[in-house]
């Protein structure tokens, strides 16, 4: 198994022939740091709601090959002049997508949506309405790119990535000869 950081330093070739397949791992700590950089998010939605979205806390879930984040968010109605925030908890399987060398959210499952202000009226309703909406949100998004310089040498070795699953040392791509790798999105 190689981390992020050191599969430069070994190269993926060294690996495959005294460890078996070669594999990229992204520890935990690795895939905070990667997302970290792409938050806050603010996005609008439906022309009514401005959606600021803080950097997550993830934790792996490598007994239902999952991973879990909880996510502070805050939501200004625009027409109403009014404000929610609360905590969004919500797990997802992964996916390789061969066309930009990206792990992806997949089959997003919103667990809890919990508003900080018990006062909001029909808090349920604007609950079960933000759950249904992230999951929509974040379906598909990508999580971790992979370099052009790392997809060149794995050309170039003839590797391509055969499986992407979620152990209790992080996400692990796992890499097989092209020729013998599975086409397009992996799950």
């Amino acid at each position: 198994v190689v981390t992020a950081s050191s599969m430069a330093a070994l190269g993926l070739a060294g690996c495959a022939g005294l460890l078996g397949p070669p594999t990229l791992t992204l520890t935990q700590a690795e895939l905070e740091g990667l997302v970290e950089r792409n938050f806050p998010i603010e996005r609008a939605l439906l022309e009514i709601f401005d959606v600021t979205v803080n950097a997550p806390r993830l934790s792996l879930l490598p007994e239902r090959n999952r991973l879990a984040a909880v996510v502070h968010v805050r939501v200004r109605n625009r027409l109403l002049l009014s404000y929610w925030q609360g905590q969004l908890t919500f797990d997802a399987a992964l996916r390789w997508e061969a066309h930009d060398q990206t792990i992806r959210l997949s089959q997003v499952r919103v667990q809890d949506l919990a508003l900080d202000d018990p006062a909001t009226a029909n808090r349920s309703t604007v609950e079960r309405l933000g759950a249904a909406l992230a999951e929509r949100v974040l379906e598909d998004s990508s999580l971790y790119r992979l370099t052009a310089e790392r997809a060149a040498k794995l050309a170039q070795q003839g590797l391509a990535p055969s499986a992407v699953t979620v152990t209790s040392r992080g996400v692990e791509i796992s890499f097989l000869p092209a020729s013998t790798a599975p086409p397009a999105a992996i799950r």
